[in-house]
């Protein structure tokens, strides 16, 4: 953690998160602020909590469908898992949480480290993917901003263009595989075996976007999931008796998700919170203070629930809590964590029947 820390990158992110929170915050009245947040309707803010939990099971079954031809994960473990990921990219800066959560499915459904990274890959990209496509089905009737138009023209056609690669990459895997070979050549042998299974497992992992069935079920989910999160966003809004179209909680889910790849701090404090009131004084015409209310309480929701979840699965599953634990502090050794777990089991590469 203290080696993340002297990274030059997470400092640029918390300037830039410190610049977003003043831009955000600046001029309010917080007694104001405070009066909205007394007024706002608290039985839909307890609806919104059930969307988030919704949205993230949505989102662990898809997991669990990304593992083809592995199948009968449980989503206990898929959901647990990824709670556990969002917590920590909370916390933690770099997105540490995205390789934690791989590491804590790894624990309980004994699947490859690398398989479950390169799961992740492809669910970033449907997710970019399906956010950009719900960004420009609301631009039509949104009066939006040209700094809400650029993620359609730049974050689009990257990650259409990712998700072919990994296509073609998992099509070609006997030329990857050798590509793979050659170039650890000169590593000693039991690094280089590693090495290459790990590449392996992970092109294994990409092998899901040439099966139009399995990601037919993938899209379908996010598209659930997202749609999910935009309900999210709009019983939030009415929470604050903001009488806005549906078109206006799409637009925010929109720019808030896709602004998240802007670096700051662990959570996406301040960028959020900046994000989210441009995105409704500019197109909407709502009053700074509601907005401000709103971009507390939605990114409060958002932030809490996932840590709660992963205290009591973590709770639960107390023995990959401490290895988890130990391999974040990178006090784990060869001896603590066996080496068959790295490597995915027979049942990994059995067919659905």
């Amino acid at each position: 953690m203290w080696r993340l820390l002297r990274n030059p990158l997470v400092w640029i992110g918390v300037a830039i998160s410190v610049g977003a929170l003043y831009l955000a915050f600046r001029g309010l009245h917080w007694q104001d602020v405070g009066q909205a947040l007394a007024d706002a309707n608290y039985w839909l803010l307890a609806v919104a909590v059930l969307l988030v939990l919704a949205t993230i099971l949505m989102r662990a079954i898809r997991w669990g469908v990304l593992f083809y031809p592995r199948t009968g994960l449980s989503v206990a473990h898929l959901f647990g898992s990824l709670n556990v990921g969002y917590s920590v990219n909370n916390i933690a800066p770099m997105r540490l949480g995205e390789v934690v959560r791989a590491y804590a499915l790894r624990e309980t459904e004994r699947v490859s480290l690398a398989h479950a990274l390169s799961t992740i890959l492809v669910e970033r990209t449907l997710d970019t993917l399906t956010v950009v496509s719900i960004l420009v089905i609301t631009l039509p009737f949104v009066d939006a901003p040209g700094w809400a138009r650029t993620p359609v023209l730049v974050a689009g056609p990257i990650f259409l263009t990712l998700g072919i690669l990994l296509a073609l990459l998992s099509a070609a895997r006997d030329t990857a595989m050798r590509v793979v070979s050659w170039g650890v050549r000169f590593l000693p042998e039991r690094f280089r075996s590693g090495v290459e299974q790990a590449a392996d497992a992970a092109i294994e992992g990409f092998g899901t976007l040439r099966q139009p069935w399995v990601m037919a079920q993938a899209i379908g989910w996010s598209v659930a999931s997202w749609m999910s999160s935009v309900l999210f966003f709009y019983v939030t809004i009415r929470a604050f008796d903001m009488d806005l179209p549906f078109t206006a909680a799409m637009f925010v889910m929109a720019t808030t998700s896709l602004g998240m790849a802007v670096p700051g701090l662990p959570g996406y404090i301040g960028v959020y919170h900046a994000i989210a009131i441009k995105s409704l004084t500019g197109p909407f015409g709502v009053e700074r203070t509601a907005a401000a209310s709103f971009a507390l309480v939605s990114h409060a929701i958002m932030y809490v629930t996932p840590m709660v979840v992963a205290a009591v699965y973590l709770w639960r599953e107390r023995n990959t809590w401490r290895r988890v634990r130990l391999w974040i502090t990178a006090r784990d050794g060869a001896a603590t964590v066996p080496s068959s777990i790295d490597a995915p089991d027979a049942a990994e590469s059995q067919t659905t029947p």
